[in-house]
């Protein structure tokens, strides 16, 4: 019998007996993002929107690097050149940020143990297994200094947390060019991380701005084009 042929049967028999044990879901197609796929696409559209205002693409919290994927596969199928930063302290929520949600807004600390389990490394390789030219940038966004870098064109502020999400609409919203767009993820009343909605919320008030919540979470910001 054909070699190729012995080694597909074998691989299906592994398969198949795989998929008979809890390490199915490792290799059985499931949903991996925290947006629905209406989410996924308006962060797409938000996308093309800017392809021709200058800066790079800013991705602030990106975890295992799913969503950096998905996104920068966008970036590349409709052409769209622009440097791709992810931020991330790829350890979980910082002490101080905790300690402010814990403190000032009265959260429980079992809720904010979340994404620990995360290493550059393994962002970096998953990167790379994808042959995506993105640059990661270790950081407690809290204290980052953004403006060393250029404005981003559009940034992505998945954070969850009340400080980080401020203190980056702080430095970012002044420098960014005409049409550029910052969504903030976790918009959500009543939630472990609703410090995101009311940094979101205070920040575009505080700054004349519209309240305006897309597909029941992202919170977006668009500078007026002249």
């Amino acid at each position: 019998m054909d070699p190729q042929h012995l080694f597909a049967l074998a691989r299906r028999a592994l398969k198949d007996a795989v998929f008979e044990t809890p390490f199915a879901r490792f290799i059985a197609p499931r949903w991996q993002f925290n947006y629905t796929p209406s989410q996924l696409g308006f962060l797409c559209d938000c996308l093309s929107k800017v392809r021709d205002v200058p800066g790079p693409v800013f991705e602030v919290g990106c975890f295992a690097g799913a969503t950096t994927v998905f996104l920068h596969r966008h970036l590349q199928a409709e052409g769209i050149d622009k440097p791709y930063l992810a931020f991330d302290t790829f350890e979980g929520f910082t002490a101080a940020d905790v300690a402010h949600e814990v403190g000032a807004r009265g959260k429980p600390t079992e809720g904010l143990q979340g994404f620990t389990d995360n290493k550059q490394h393994w962002f970096d390789r998953t990167m790379a297994l994808n042959g995506l030219p993105v640059r990661s940038v270790r950081a407690d966004v809290s204290t980052y200094d953004f403006g060393a870098l250029d404005a981003p064109a559009f940034c992505l502020i998945d954070v969850d947390l009340y400080v980080p999400v401020r203190k980056v609409l702080e430095a970012l919203w002044p420098r960014l060019p005409a049409g550029a767009i910052i969504v903030v993820d976790d918009c959500l009343a009543a939630t472990h991380f609703d410090g995101a909605l009311q940094a979101y919320t205070e920040f575009v008030t505080a700054n004349g701005l519209p309240v305006r919540i897309e597909r029941g979470k992202l919170g977006v910001l668009e500078k007026p084009r002249a």
